[in-house]
């Protein structure tokens, strides 16, 4: 027995369902959820789950927290594994599709279960969008890529368009998934807590996995429910500080049916300074365009200007390409950095010339 398989089997049902509408279908899935929405629970329950709940595909998981390192050949040797294949080889990717091919010889079909794809995605370069993608057209239908990541995958690329018809957000647990997480911890920790707690519980973290578990283990050191009062207890705290530490915007936390969280209302104003260049939840490239606008305040940035700036090594691109990178690379900057990216505050865009940074007026 597994841990997998004490999960209640309407674990998570809407999310579930929605998977394996789109699976039956042949067609591609999007996860999207912030820290600690329990995408890693969900895919994991599938993998171990995916026959009992009806999934007309095996489904394999490919863990990205397992990487030894963000590179293409790490992911295919995972994916080798995630197929029950470690044989050395001299090229991973050539291996990975002798190992797609050779099983969907004898199935019907595959559905690799991307977790934390985003890490991956983020030190990806199009070569390697481009063999997934390749591998699924050489599978189309039979093969289909489950992908969670904390933000919507990078737009325009040869395979997000593969997920453009089904994607969905992570937000709270249901009430009944969420009674079932209180009821679990207290179990293991031999508490007998009545109704009161449980609705306390539910009431104060609207059934969000990462602060339902937070509070949980305050509640059991003896800490008051009430937001200002679990803010304060180091559980959840910390789990607080790194949702915060991934900058969500008022989007984000829309999508996430996290708009005005208790919690998260009690901590939102201290836990979002201004995001400086070097941050660590920027990427290298997010970084570079970030610091280079924050030298350049109130000043037209012109597109060539910052090009040069991102990409020293002068990357050999006609001007479309190159506009079209930047252009993705300000939307995603904007997403960590902006509280609506829908409606840019700090980034504006000059059409035809470039960006402004617009410093927030004291």
């Amino acid at each position: 027995m597994t841990v997998w398989d004490l999960y209640p089997p309407d674990y998570c049902a809407r999310q579930v369902q929605f998977i394996l509408r789109a699976i039956q279908a042949g067609e591609c899935v999007s996860i999207v959820g912030l820290s600690g929405s329990g995408k890693s629970n969900l895919l994991g329950y599938l993998a171990q789950r995916g026959d009992s709940l009806g999934s007309i595909y095996p489904l394999r998981l490919v863990d990205c927290n397992r990487l030894p390192d963000f590179t293409p050949g790490a992911f295919f040797h995972q994916a080798r594994h995630a197929l029950d294949d470690d044989q050395p080889a001299s090229d991973e990717w050539t291996a990975l599709e002798t190992v797609v091919g050779r099983f969907l010889s004898e199935r019907s079909g595959l559905g690799l279960l991307l977790d934390r794809f985003d890490a991956m995605a983020e030190h990806a370069g199009p070569a390697f969008y481009s063999n997934l993608r390749a591998l699924r057209d050489a599978h189309k239908y039979s093969l289909v890529y489950v992908a969670a990541t904390r933000r919507p995958l990078q737009p325009h690329s040869e395979l997000s368009e593969l997920f453009y018809a089904n994607t969905i957000w992570m937000g709270p647990l249901s009430e009944s998934d969420a009674r079932w997480s209180i009821t679990r911890f207290a179990a293991r920790k031999n508490l007998a807590w009545g109704e009161d707690t449980l609705q306390a519980l539910l009431q104060v973290t609207r059934g969000y996995p990462s602060f339902l578990r937070a509070a949980c283990e305050a509640c059991a050191d003896g800490a008051p429910l009430d937001p200002a009062s679990l803010s304060k207890h180091p559980a959840v705290a910390r789990r607080v500080e790194e949702f915060w530490s991934d900058h969500p915007g008022e989007a984000d936390l829309r999508n996430s049916g996290l708009a005005g969280h208790p919690l998260l209302s009690a901590t939102q104003t201290a836990a979002m300074p201004p995001i400086q260049a070097g941050d660590a939840s920027l990427t290298a490239k997010e970084s570079l365009l970030w610091g280079y606008l924050l030298d350049h305040p109130n000043q037209v940035c012109e597109k060539d200007n910052l090009i040069r700036a991102v990409w020293p090594e002068d990357r050999i691109y006609d001007q479309g390409i190159r506009d079209d990178s930047l252009a993705q690379l300000v939307r995603r900057l904007r997403e960590k950095v902006e509280a609506d990216p829908s409606v840019p505050q700090l980034i504006l865009t000059i059409p035809g010339r470039g960006y402004r940074y617009l410093p927030p007026a004291n």
